[in-house]
């Protein structure tokens, strides 16, 4: 397998740039420690994979079904892992080698702006499409049982290749237009995170899925809802599966769930080309419109690389004077330093510029106004055509009143009025009881006025419950995954910016010792970031004060949108996973020398934890066992535990699916998460010994 990536080596190009980072990168021990684990990690999921099944004693179709399952466990895998590398191997195409001093070297040279560009490039992907390359016999093992076609395994690699070009090109461009190793990284991190989990958690919504006709009954007739409304029928996917990587990838799996649409199934006006290619092969049409992408991105950064490097003005100075704007003077009321100056410095400071108070502000803002918005639209309700309250019925005179949107009609009951009430997917046999909540309704009389049946169904609100839930959670987790993200950032920086400044030497000659100073980039780290992480869980507490509200007006057939348990257990894991993020890009950058390596490492080290907790979550989630021990596991990952205190119905419907033991599961999703949060905390606080003892050693090694 790794001979395959070292032959791949000779068919590159004869260009000095790629050749000189290619002998130098690719034999450097970190790289084949990454190889060794990439490959390592995608044997053993398959060696768990065969092993968890009974391979042995299984017929051909469940070999060929074990099989398939395989290829796809790997495909989402290397997928994975191509998105966590390739931004690593190319956020820092062009300002590393600003940092080092040697591109105005390259700048002098004859060398071309497309061979300086395209050779910085490829030299940073041929690492990724190595990686590619040397797991091809990994995937050939799926063609020993058969289930897994060979156009299936070139298309899972097309997409995952297409991503790292898209990748490379994007961070190219970004490095050859901006100015700023630091921020041009973690703007490119976050870019890519909001893009992927952002387009994922949309995905999830009918509302952007395709309507390809109505539902119709027996006679042909269009089926409505209880507001009068015909019921739409909606594609398995939706506009975003041909530019999402791993939706794209979904779609080739033969899933019944996600399957796209057929030609013949779209309307007249969705089958035209290209929306008609887009939406019926997300697969191809990804790896097309992505490797065309890469080529559109480069090209400018080809044409204006020498002209943007000549010139004293960067395009953010070149826009303020096109609009008349300056810095101009500024001045400051004195502020009042903590106890401990250095956490002082870490909070305040970070927090003080314009742009970093602007972005805080406006984070926080959109954040509270989305949630208030949802709160707000779940409460509407849509005007059905006959309704009850709960003072509808009075059990005394056996009258039961209807309203109308315009008047109001009294019906008797009887013993043998027959209550259906459709309150899940199947329906149940109700009682008169029923009828004390608030329901839209259908009625049937005989010849004397009295009901013989009655049909009970949910009054329709603004935003479905399943929508409601699915937007909250995608809010939530999209803003947690940013606060990470700018956490991981700033501790990753935090060290090494004052190596490169010079200013931790002058702190080293002070009476700071290296307890005081973790502790104060720790703690002022975490103090900066808390008005962040308090947006998902003022976000939550609106759901669950309204939750509260409803419930007691209702009665108790509502469910809650989110459990009340949350308030106790989101705050303190929230807060501990940011702390162990800060902590760990910390520790990266007390041992990296530059604050490019650190940003990387300790982005890529938080993405590749959260992401590995989060699938192992989901596993046990969607695993055969339904004891409720999945989940008290699941909840060590901080995502799992947004999504099951959130939306348990769907993402947790096994362990959910019996009402009589709701109450045991979420218990133990209560001390599960609590006992997560002891072990989280155990780490933080091994780790900030760790750095308090080894602090002056690293410092002095690296100063040789």
């Amino acid at each position: 397998m790794l001979g395959i990536a070292d032959y791949f080596w000779r068919l590159i190009p004869a260009n000095p740039i790629l050749l000189r980072v290619v002998e130098t990168g690719g034999k450097r021990f970190r790289d084949l420690i990454i190889r060794c684990t990439y490959l390592g990690l995608l044997i053993i999921l398959v060696v768990l994979s065969l092993t968890s099944s009974d391979v042995g004693g299984a017929s051909l179709g469940s070999l060929a079904k074990t099989s398939s399952q395989v290829f796809q466990n790997l495909s989402y895998l290397q997928l994975g892992l191509v998105a966590l590398l390739a931004p690593i191997f190319t956020a820092g195409a062009i300002t590393q080698e600003k940092d080092s001093q040697t591109y105005d070297i390259l700048l002098a040279t004859p060398l071309s702006n497309g061979q300086i560009v395209l050779g910085s490039l490829l030299s940073r992907l041929f690492f990724v499409v190595a990686l590619l390359i040397s797991g091809i016999p990994i995937f050939s093992i799926t063609q020993i049982f058969g289930g897994v076609s060979i156009t299936s395994i070139v298309i899972s690699f097309l997409i995952a290749a297409a991503t790292a070009f898209v990748t490379g090109a994007m961070a190219m461009a970004i490095a050859t237009f901006k100015v700023g190793t630091r921020r041009t990284i973690f703007s490119f991190y976050l870019f890519i995170v909001l893009y992927l989990v952002g387009l994922y958690l949309l995905d999830q919504l009918s509302y952007f899925r395709p309507i390809t006709g109505f539902e119709t009954d027996s006679l042909g007739q269009l089926v409505k809802d209880a507001t009068g409304n015909p019921i739409a029928i909606h594609t398995y996917t939706s506009w975003f599966t041909g530019l999402h990587p791993f939706l794209a990838l979904r779609t080739i799996f033969a899933d019944k769930t996600y399957t796209p649409p057929e030609m013949g199934n779209l309307p007249p006006n969705l089958q035209r080309w290209p929306i008609g290619w887009y939406l019926t092969s997300p697969a191809s049409f990804f790896i097309t419109f992505m490797f065309v992408l890469s080529f559109l991105l480069v090209m400018p950064s080809v044409i204006f690389l020498r002209r943007l490097a000549q010139s004293n003005v960067s395009v953010k100075s070149w826009i303020l004077a096109k609009l008349h704007i300056g810095s101009g003077e500024h001045t400051r009321k004195p502020r009042t330093v903590w106890n401990n100056p250095i956490a002082w410095r870490e909070a305040k400071t970070k927090a003080s510029a314009a742009r970093a108070s602007f972005l805080r502000w406006g984070f926080i803002i959109a954040g509270l106004a989305g949630a208030l918005f949802l709160v707000v639209r779940f409460s509407q309700t849509e005007e059905p055509a006959q309704y009850i309250d709960r003072n509808s019925y009075d059990a005394t005179t056996g009258i039961v009143t209807v309203y109308t949107p315009t008047d109001a009609t009294r019906y008797p009951v009887s013993r043998d009025t027959q209550v259906l009430v459709k309150d899940t997917a199947e329906g149940r046999t109700g009682s008169l009881d029923d009828l004390h909540n608030r329901y839209a309704v259908e009625v049937t009389t005989d010849a004397r006025k009295v009901l013989t049946s009655i049909t009970l169904s949910p009054i329709p609100r603004k935003i479905k419950e399943d929508d409601v839930r699915n937007y909250l959670l995608g809010a939530v987790v999209l803003e947690f995954a940013v606060v990470l993200l700018i956490v991981t950032n700033a501790a990753a920086s935090t060290v090494t910016r004052e190596k490169e400044d010079g200013s931790l030497d002058l702190l080293l000659t002070s009476p700071i010792t290296s307890r005081y100073y973790i502790w104060g980039k720790l703690r002022g780290l975490v103090s900066f970031v808390m008005p962040l992480v308090a947006v998902p869980i003022v976000s939550v507490t609106l759901f669950i004060l309204y939750d509260l509200f409803r419930i007691t007006s209702n009665g108790d057939n509502d469910r809650w949108i989110v459990f009340p348990e949350s308030l106790l257990i989101l705050p303190a894991s929230l807060i501990i996973v940011v702390a162990f993020a800060a902590i760990l890009g910390m520790q990266m950058s007390l041992r990296c020398r530059t604050t490019v390596m650190a940003v990387m490492s300790s982005v890529a080290i938080v993405a590749g934890a959260c992401g590995l907790l989060g699938f192992c979550g989901s596993e046990v989630l969607t695993g055969r066992d339904t004891s409720g021990i999945g989940l008290f596991f699941s909840s060590f990952s901080p995502f799992t535990v947004l999504t099951v205190l959130i939306n348990p119905y769907q993402f947790a419907d096994r362990a959910f699916s019996e009402p009589g033991d709701i109450a045991g599961d979420r218990t133990l999703i209560f001390i599960g998460s609590w006992i997560a949060v002891a072990a989280y905390t155990a780490i933080v606080w091994a780790m900030y010994k760790s750095m308090v003892k080894n602090f002056d050693m690293t410092i002095r090694k690296q100063s040789r």
